[in-house]
């Protein structure tokens, strides 16, 4: 713990040379869902997907078009199915039945074009991760979420995934340790304004980060914070470990 908060206290000094702009966070409301908040933590706290599967079906409310509860089917959808990736055995059939689902849902928001961009992003990430051979789907949601960012570069998830876009990426399609570096410190120094799950995706990315620059102590301080707000995460595990190895 105390090695945590010395890191965190250093990034946080760090964070106040990028330039402070007040964030937008358009998807705010699913935070004050309580179905959605039981929903996620099913999710990301302890991988329940039976429990999941239960509390979605309380929230599918209305059939209307309403855009919000598209908003909330959709993103629903997309984080169930990304849980099904990555449970052991995979479950790889439901996850595409739940991306099919979304993509029927997406043209209700074909008029909001920063959820349109998002929420596409999403889906095409997940069917990506379904089947890594489908190139156009990782190419299509890198598309997505760069058009996000240059249309809305103050929204928390355009920010967030495109910082994750340059950090994953592979170095021939764009990696870009440095840029994603900056995005991440500008979100950190904001962090107070981010819901408890984008939070949790902010620690994990730098801890990431950190591991790739071979900061081991502060990759593992990061990493920690990340399991704190939620304990459900194959890959936060497996970074974890190769952290540990190194100090």
């Amino acid at each position: 713990m105390r090695s945590l908060l010395l890191v965190l206290a250093t990034t946080f000094l760090v964070a106040q040379s990028v330039c402070a702009t007040p964030l937008m966070d358009d998807f705010s409301f699913l935070g004050e869902s309580p179905e959605f908040v039981a929903f996620v933590d099913a999710v990301r706290s302890t991988g329940d997907a039976v429990k999941a599967e239960q509390l979605r079906q309380t929230m599918r409310k209305t059939e209307s078009g309403d855009i919000a509860d598209a908003v909330l089917q959709i993103r629903s959808a997309t984080m169930l199915a990304r849980l099904y990736t990555e449970l052991i055995p995979k479950n790889l059939e439901r996850a595409r039945s739940l991306l099919t689902e979304a993509e029927v849902l997406l043209p209700l928001v074909k008029d909001q074009q920063f959820f349109s961009l998002i929420l596409s992003a999403e889906i095409d990430s997940i069917w990506y991760l379904v089947n890594p051979k489908n190139l156009g789907k990782g190419i299509n949601s890198n598309a997505a979420l760069s058009r996000a960012y240059r249309q809305f570069p103050l929204q928390v998830s355009a920010i967030l995934m495109k910082a994750n876009s340059m950090l994953y990426a592979p170095a021939f399609a764009g990696r870009d340790l440095d840029g994603a570096q900056s995005l991440l410190l500008s979100l950190l120094e904001q962090s107070q304004q981010l819901n408890t799950w984008d939070k949790a995706n902010l620690y994990s990315s730098l801890g990431y980060l950190s591991m790739k620059r071979k900061q081991w102590q502060t990759a593992q301080g990061y990493l920690l914070a990340a399991k704190v707000l939620y304990g459900f995460d194959p890959n936060l595990d497996t970074y974890l470990k190769t952290v540990e190895e190194h100090l």
